[in-house]
């Protein structure tokens, strides 16, 4: 029986936040699940039928467009796109076929229901590792006061943010500015005069790895340097703007994430034994994909549905089990303009 599972993502060709590198890491990570899990689901009676939507980034009502025409389609699953803000808009053009998003982390998400997951923490989750990771590192100093620079037009930075901000008043941070931003190059002479005249200990920057780099390279340029917190949006060690860039080599800070690197991430996935012998995706997506597509040939297997309809009522009940947030947080340190793997919290 062919399964039909479509992947959508902001990952068009002419999109200039996404590089053609990451397309194909996303692709090969998509051939490689199915290649593997083949007889395995041949076993159960089962084969993946996919099909791969990508579109640009600065038209988000496209995931909304693409999941109407995937419902159309037949589609039994949606692996849906990274970005909070993209993945609510296709669940509203697919509110009755299950989806998983690969990094979607607004708090909005938690309560769309058992159709509709994520396989990363919520914003909430992370801001709290967040909170305590600059607690700790900060822990000499007696009272610990930040500046927020945050993009208002990001759903998830905003929702991040304020989860952040949350934990800051419990842990007794001082915020002393909150400065809103708009566009992957805002204006910068304002961050930086707010940063050298106010002198925080840290600045929370939970924003899309090119104006966070565009930022913190303006900081650098400066002569007051505070640590520098971020969320998911950076990126990680081998995708992003931030990583390998000398603009930024003198900054120092941290991100969260919600996957640690692919290697690290194996030990989640059935197949792991597999893959020893295998080129693996580079991105915390690809390995999204390796797990997904992991986790819906255990969930067929398990479930044994017969159609759509029994595939969406048993994936309702038992989701959450195998799609929902397997790696924890995962802590990235930012060195040298270079982003590198350092724990990760469960």
């Amino acid at each position: 029986m062919k399964v039909k599972i479509s992947f959508l993502e902001a990952l068009a060709p002419k999109d200039t936040t996404s590089s053609e590198r990451f397309q194909k890491d996303y692709v090969s990570a998509i051939d490689l699940g199915k290649r593997i899990t083949q007889q395995k689901l041949s076993s159960c009676g089962y084969e993946l039928d996919t099909k791969t939507f990508f579109y640009d980034a600065s038209d988000p009502l496209q995931a909304k467009e693409q999941a109407e025409k995937a419902v159309k389609d037949g589609a039994w699953l949606m692996i849906g796109p990274r970005r909070s803000n993209h993945y609510l808009l296709l669940v509203k053009g697919a509110q009755e076929t299950p989806t998983v998003s690969l990094m979607a982390s607004a708090s909005e998400i938690d309560s769309l229901g058992g159709l509709h997951l994520s396989l990363s923490p919520s914003n909430p989750a992370m801001a709290k590792s967040a909170a305590k990771e600059i607690a700790q590192r900060l822990k000499s100093k007696k009272s610990k006061s930040f500046i927020s620079v945050v993009s208002e037009d990001c759903i998830s930075c905003k929702d991040f943010a304020l989860a952040f901000e949350k934990q800051a008043s419990i842990l007794k941070f001082k915020k002393l500015a909150d400065i809103k931003i708009i566009s992957d190059d805002p204006e910068t002479s304002n961050i930086v005069a707010t940063i050298q005249e106010l002198k925080p200990d840290f600045v929370l920057l939970p924003n899309y790895s090119r104006s966070s780099s565009h930022i913190m390279s303006a900081v650098q340029k400066s002569k007051y340097h505070p640590v520098f917190v971020g969320s998911d949006g950076w990126g990680d060690s081998k995708f992003g703007f931030i990583q390998n860039n000398d603009n930024i080599d003198q900054i120092k800070g941290f991100t969260v994430r919600g996957t640690p690197p692919v290697e690290n991430g194996l030990n989640k996935l059935s197949f792991k034994k597999e893959l020893a012998s295998t080129e693996l995706p580079a991105s915390g997506p690809g390995l999204g994909i390796l797990k997904t597509i992991d986790s819906t040939t255990e969930f067929l297997c398990q479930s044994k549905p017969k159609d759509t309809k029994a595939f969406t009522a048993s994936f309702s009940k038992k989701g959450r089990k195998l799609f929902s947030a397997p790696w924890g947080v995962s802590v990235f340190n930012l060195k040298d303009g270079n982003l590198n793997f350092e724990r990760s919290l469960q």
